[in-house]
């Protein structure tokens, strides 16, 4: 089990951290545009992280993210195992992406998609005894 840390870890275009017990937190920055090295990046934090398939994730973008074709693609084709990924959109074109996203995807994790972190994380705290 991966215990919560204090530590941010910070990018050009986002940061992490472990806010609770196998509940990491991805905060991708107001105008960021998100390319397959941020997504790699990512990845390579989970393996560091030592993060397994029981993680709950909570990825939440600021205004005006956005994340690229080749992005998108390699969190399809490359994405790290989860017990569930809520996703924070304030945008209403994020919004519309997302619908499509969580539609197309083949990963079979629960996935959903709110206005506020704080509706993400109610919703991700129902997978922690499950």
């Amino acid at each position: 089990m991966i215990k919560e840390s204090p530590h941010k870890i910070q990018y050009k275009n986002f940061e992490v951290q472990l806010i609770e017990e196998n509940v990491i937190h991805f905060l991708y920055y107001q105008d960021a545009v998100i390319d397959v090295d941020e997504i790699k990046e990512g990845f390579r934090i989970h393996e560091e992280l030592e993060l397994g398939p029981d993680i709950l994730r909570i990825i939440e973008s600021e205004k005006y993210g956005t994340i690229t074709k080749a992005a998108r693609e390699c969190v399809q084709n490359e994405s790290k195992p989860a017990k569930a990924e809520a996703f924070v959109i304030p945008h209403l074109a994020q919004k519309i992406l997302f619908n499509i996203y969580a539609k197309l995807r083949n990963r079979s994790h629960p996935v959903k998609g709110f206005d506020t972190f704080k509706e993400a994380k109610k919703w991700i705290d129902g997978f922690k005894y499950k």
